[in-house]
């Protein structure tokens, strides 16, 4: 009889033998790329066959056996397929935007041409046993260089189970069962008007909504910049309804890496662990991009931004601006700060830390709105809770453009929660810019934001009674009319803007509009905003130079 010992490894040795044994990834000849003209594309791999797909599905037994090369070209003639779904946001279904009196949406349409598309190939290996090998992916934009829309743009090819998008069940994409249950329970009868708080798939949140997704980023001289296994969700508010939807990209251990190398897209080398592909509501995308680039040195935390092409499944998706999320890892590598000792407000809510944190910001707030600025002893401690200058800065910056959703929305803050030795460890809440697309608007131009923010903001009512705040906010704001927003500087800017944007701005906006823009619409879209800062100057010396 065999003992013990020897009978335990034999038992090991036959479960190793009935394991399923790992099978190498498959090898593709040509690189994830772009290439001028058609080539022919071979697939490898040991101990099985090859099975591959080109709509995006994960490769099975079921799918097309490989049994030769590959013909790659430009795929763009190829019909449309996820272009054309409609379920993506409510706005694709007038008849029942008419039933609940909706007067005011978007004019979206599915695309009545081909739109441009790139070849994605997904391969597995699997041997007689069953055993899969992990899915290799490529994607190849073949004859690009021949289309309009691209120079100087960075592109992204986001891959996944298209299941995972536009399913009614699992789709993170799309209306879906919860949009159609609501409307057999009727929730959206009669008089539900705000179309993006309707019940959807595209509104839910959390890691149950968010899909594995193999994502390829090329900056714009095609070289790649990051390449793998990411996870994907839809971001934003009341733009969930919209088209196309900002998507946040996240890197986890369990995709195979916890940070996203942005390489030089940033000019900074951030190693993060999530990204956001902010599309915004403009037309133009031009407000963000000048607030953010033109204040760069403000005393507060602004995003880098880089201009991105996105395909969705291998189809043309629009342009995006791709930049770092407001959490704890940016916030950490931009100020060295530990990022377990940070802490963020958006909306008046917990972004990063603890629900408890909260209180650190309502305690803030209340205590300067419901105490006298004008006295000295009550700023000075206002002045240990923030920092007071990066809130000047910031009121200044929203107030010089007129931003018409602020500060309703669109507030972020963050502060350490204990005092380190770093520059911001001091524990003073610091402002956070972000979505300004609805400032710069030549109608609004002699709005006076200052009252209007006065009237919606406690804490911003109280600061305005200490002189010395008033006095130094006014002077930042005389001040951004002779530098940071001179009507030079903006007029350069946009000039550059005009010539680098202008072809992609047009050609998303044409993918999912019903009207038309041309080039010179895009180009008026940009004069009023530089008009805009050509009249600014005046009224803000009349109304807060001491002249009127």
């Amino acid at each position: 009889m065999l003992g013990a010992a020897c009978l335990a490894v034999l038992i090991a040795l036959t479960a190793m033998q009935q394991r399923p044994q790992a099978l190498q990834q498959v090898r593709f000849s040509v690189a994830s790329g772009f290439y001028d003209e058609p080539f022919w594309l071979e697939i490898e791999a040991d101990g099985g066959e090859i099975y591959y797909t080109l709509d995006s599905s994960e490769p099975n037994e079921h799918s097309i056996p490989y049994t030769g090369p590959i013909l790659i070209r430009d795929a763009s003639p190829n019909e449309n397929v996820y272009s054309t779904i409609t379920d993506v946001s409510a706005y694709l279904k007038p008849e029942l935007l008419e039933k609940n009196h909706v007067k005011e949406y978007h004019h979206y349409q599915v695309p009545d041409a081909p739109v441009d598309k790139a070849t994605v190939v997904r391969a597995v290996c699997i041997d007689k046993q069953g055993n899969h090998s992990p899915v290799c992916d490529a994607v190849y934009f073949v004859g690009f260089g021949e289309k309009r829309g691209y120079e100087g743009m960075n592109i992204m090819s986001i891959v996944t189970e298209p299941v995972n998008l536009f399913d009614a069940n699992k789709g993170i994409y799309v209306l879906g069962d919860l949009f159609a249950q609501t409307v057999r329970d009727g929730y959206v009868e009669g008089d539900k008007t705000n179309v993006f708080g309707w019940e959807a798939n595209y509104n839910q949140r959390g890691r149950d909504w968010e899909r594995p997704a193999s994502i390829c980023c090329f900056d714009a001289h095609g070289e790649t910049v990051f390449s793998g296994q990411f996870g994907i969700r839809i971001q934003g508010k009341a733009t969930r309804a919209n088209l196309p939807k900002n998507l946040n990209i996240y890197a986890r251990k369990q995709y195979g890496s916890s940070t996203l190398d942005t390489g030089n897209l940033f000019d900074t080398r951030y190693l993060l662990n999530r990204l956001t592909l902010y599309y915004g509501p403009s037309e133009l995308l031009l407000a963000d991009y000048l607030a953010e680039t033109l204040t760069d040195g403000m005393d507060f935390t602004d995003r880098e931004m880089a201009p991105c092409v996105l395909f969705l499944d291998g189809e043309y998706w629009g342009v995006f601006w791709l930049s770092p999320r407001f959490k704890a890892d940016y916030l950490s590598q931009k100020y060295g700060v530990d990022p377990r000792n940070i802490v963020g407000i958006k909306h008046g809510h917990v972004e990063i830390g603890q629900d408890e944190d909260e209180a650190l910001y309502n305690d803030m707030v209340e205590y300067i709105a419901n105490h006298d600025m004008r006295d000295p002893d009550n700023y000075a401690r206002a002045c240990e809770l923030l920092d007071i200058q990066s809130c000047i800065d910031y009121f200044a910056m929203e107030i010089y453009i007129g931003n018409s959703d602020w500060p309703i929305n669109n507030i972020a803050l963050w502060r350490t929660r204990f005092m380190d030795d770093t520059n911001c460890g001091d524990c003073r809440w610091r402002w956070i810019l972000y979505d300004v697309e609805q400032g710069m608007h030549l109608e609004w131009v002699r709005a006076n934001t200052m009252k209007d923010a006065a009237n919606r903001d406690p804490m911003f009512a109280g600061l305005l009674k200490n002189e010395s705040f008033s006095k130094a906010l006014r002077e930042k704001l005389l001040a951004l009319s002779v530098d940071t927003f001179s009507p030079e500087r903006v007029s350069a800017f946009i000039a550059d803007y005009k010539q680098r944007m202008a072809e992609a701005i047009v050609k998303k906006y044409l993918r999912f509009s019903h009207a038309t823009m041309t080039l010179d619409d895009f180009y008026e879209g940009c004069d009023n905003i530089e008009q805009f800062f050509r009249e600014r100057p005046e009224i803000i010396m009349k109304r807060y130079g001491g002249t009127d």
